[in-house]
């Protein structure tokens, strides 16, 4: 679900990976695959879309082991944009079968077969992970200098498929796609909002986001 070449940046610091496995309910370690895909698909368009993703993401400098700024250049073709995240996070709902019926409308999308979905279909928020202060102590703790290399700015990197919500909010499902300090949140709406409902809605979730990252 998670790219490969975000396995193998991760892998020049850690040496090994290990993440969160939903199905499993436990940590688990190498890299998760969806194993029905076809070679041409996998190879050509899906692949395709990794590449974009990694030069979206390193030119941005978010392909670093600890992003120590407190603000992000992001320069990204929207179309190209949504099909990666997409697709990075319907593979993550058909391994535990969680929203994944939410994504099939989008399926000729991901492979660039369909049109671009509306704002009132799908919207993408962006937001950037402050990096935490470390105290003198905790400067000095082995496992912390490796990844700040002696900054005493906090903000390593790591990657995540996961889903979330807002209590009582019922128009639209929140996906998450975590890469370092950038946060993608892709909200779903649910059929037959309207374009003036999916408007608001995105305007009570900035307001909930940034109540929270407050």
């Amino acid at each position: 679900m998670i790219p490969a070449f975000i396995y193998d940046f991760q892998k020049q610091l850690e040496g090994a990976v290990a993440g969160w496995n939903e199905v499993a309910q436990r940590m688990v370690g190498g890299e998760g695959k969806v194993k029905d895909v076809c070679a041409a698909c996998n190879n050509q368009v899906l692949g395709q879309l990794d590449a974009y993703g990694k030069e979206m993401l390193r030119d941005a400098g978010l392909l670093v082991h600890n992003y120590t700024k407190c603000e992000l250049t992001l320069e990204y073709d929207y179309a190209f944009m949504l099909r990666w995240l997409l697709k990075m996070s319907f593979n993550s709902s058909r391994t535990d079968g969680v929203h994944s019926a939410l994504f099939e409308r989008y399926v000729p999308f991901i492979r660039g077969l369909g049109p671009v979905p509306s704002r009132s279909q799908v919207s993408v928020l962006l937001y950037l992970a402050r990096p935490e202060v470390l105290s003198d102590s905790r400067l000095a703790e082995e496992s912390l200098f490796r990844i700040t290399n002696g900054s005493a700015m906090l903000n390593p990197f790591l990657a995540r498929i996961c889903y979330g919500g807002i209590p009582g909010e019922q128009r639209y499902v929140l996906r998450l796609n975590i890469f370092g300090p950038a946060v993608f949140y892709i909200v779903m709406f649910k059929d037959g909002i309207l374009p003036g409902d999916a408007a608001s809605a995105i305007r009570s979730l900035k307001k909930s986001l940034q109540a929270q990252l407050n």
